[in-house]
């Protein structure tokens, strides 16, 4: 066995031998790495009730045209109601660096979610937060890879009871989704492939920027491409962080991504059209502040999602949508051991444009959604908690928002879950 890899071996077995801390070693190279991670298995139970069914379209309009047909009467629900294994946040990672001289270090991450409750059967290899780079202290960071977009750090900061992204309790489910449709197109809680990012050294005490740019690949998201499109996410974001108090301010652009036509019924959709180029964005403001034992923290984001060159029809294109969310969040440190979390979301109806021949307008009934999440956690261990979890999801009559981890609800459709679990960080 060769040195280097005989190191590796040796390595990876101290860092499995000494949970609690992360495992850190010089390999032969001169370079220092650390294995690290997180196991989060959840035991949830997901219920719904409330779906908008086909008989209350009757005379008047009680739903938006951007939202799906509703059921028939008799079955208009989707969710199944059931208990399952959840991993959330489980992710398995190693990273890097070396120092390169003149204030410079060579850096890499190769981070991975890892199905504890099935076996990794489905996760791709590097699916997480995956890059390599160069960080200079002067000058700042860059790296190259797969990796959250700024708008994604700088928003949902205090996260809930350890989890940020990926949960049925996450802010993000309301504050950075669309309301309508399914395709997860619509999202604004992004990590982005083919990604070159910058973050800078943090300035005039607490002062720190990020930018971001990505491209896409031909058939990213689903879409029918043609050598005309040319899917692509700029993200930028500037924080201000000092004691207690952190603001943020957020900008994120998707080029081709679509978010409206995806989302829409097959007729309005315009994604088989070359001619046609979608630009959606959305601008964040988040606020932490932390006295004594409390955290809150408050985000306000507004999104548009827009469509050009569209060609007016009978039917009615989408052409486009706006709306604002918001989110509230209180997390409390009573003890050593006891943690509770609160978050209140909302997202309004908005507004949105057809491109179609009559006088008709486009209506947004219904498109307004709100989330409420509460938890508690029990930590045995600065390393290892207990759980407990509970969310409602509240639909209006033409909203799709969805906490549910693998299914999809119908419009109106609101959703209860819970979850209690245990979390093991290393």
């Amino acid at each position: 066995m060769s040195l280097n890899r005989k190191a590796m071996v040796m390595a990876v077995g101290a860092a499995l031998a000494a949970p609690g801390a992360y495992a850190q070693v010089k390999s032969p190279a001169g370079s220092d790495w650390e294995f690290y991670g997180k196991f989060y298995p959840e035991l949830a139970h997901t219920s719904s009730e409330g779906a908008t069914a086909a008989s209350t379209t009757g005379l008047f309009t009680f739903v938006s045209p951007l939202a799906a047909t509703p059921i028939a009467p008799g079955n208009p629900n989707a969710i199944v109601h059931k208990w399952e294994m959840l991993i959330s946040n489980t992710y398995l990672g190693f990273r890097g660096s070396k120092d390169i001289g003149r204030g410079a270090k060579a850096i890499w991450q190769l981070e991975q979610t890892v199905n504890i409750d099935e076996g990794n059967t489905t996760a791709s290899f590097a699916n997480r937060d995956s890059f390599a780079g160069l960080a200079y202290k002067d000058w700042g960071t860059i790296r190259l890879g797969n990796m959250d977009t700024p708008f994604k750090r700088n928003a949902n900061v205090l996260g809930f009871l350890g989890v940020n992204s990926g949960n049925f309790v996450s802010a993000p489910n309301v504050l950075q989704k669309g309301s309508f449709g399914t395709s997860s197109s619509s999202s604004f809680n992004l990590r982005r492939a083919n990604a070159v990012d910058f973050t800078s050294p943090t300035i005039l005490g607490g002062l720190q920027t990020m930018v971001q740019y990505s491209v896409g690949n031909p058939t990213e998201a689903g879409i029918t491409m043609t050598p005309a499109r040319n899917p692509r996410v700029a993200s930028w974001s500037i924080k201000w962080e000092e004691g207690p108090f952190l603001a943020a301010f957020s900008q994120e652009t998707h080029f081709d991504l679509f978010g409206g036509s995806l989302n829409v019924p097959a007729a309005q959709s315009n994604t088989a059209d070359s001619a046609v180029h979608s630009k959606d964005t959305a601008n964040q403001v988040a606020f932490v502040y932390k006295i004594d034992i409390h955290s809150f923290e408050a985000d306000v984001a507004k999104k548009k999602y827009s469509e050009s060159n569209v060609t007016p029809t009978v039917g009615g294109k989408f052409q486009q949508y706006n709306n604002v969310t918001y989110s509230l969040i209180w997390e409390a440190r009573w003890s050593g051991a006891w943690r509770t979390a609160v978050n209140y979301g909302k997202g309004s109806a908005g507004s949105c444009e057809q491109a179609i021949l009559s006088n008709a307008s486009c209506v947004t009934n219904g498109l307004e959604g709100s989330q409420v999440s509460v938890g508690a956690a029990y930590f045995l261990d600065p390393n290892v908690y207990l759980f407990l979890l509970f969310n409602k999801m509240t639909n209006g009559a033409s909203s799709q928002y969805n906490s549910s981890a693998n299914q999809k609800p119908n419009p109106g459709e609101d959703i209860t879950s819970g979850a209690l679990g245990l979390a093991y960080t290393f």
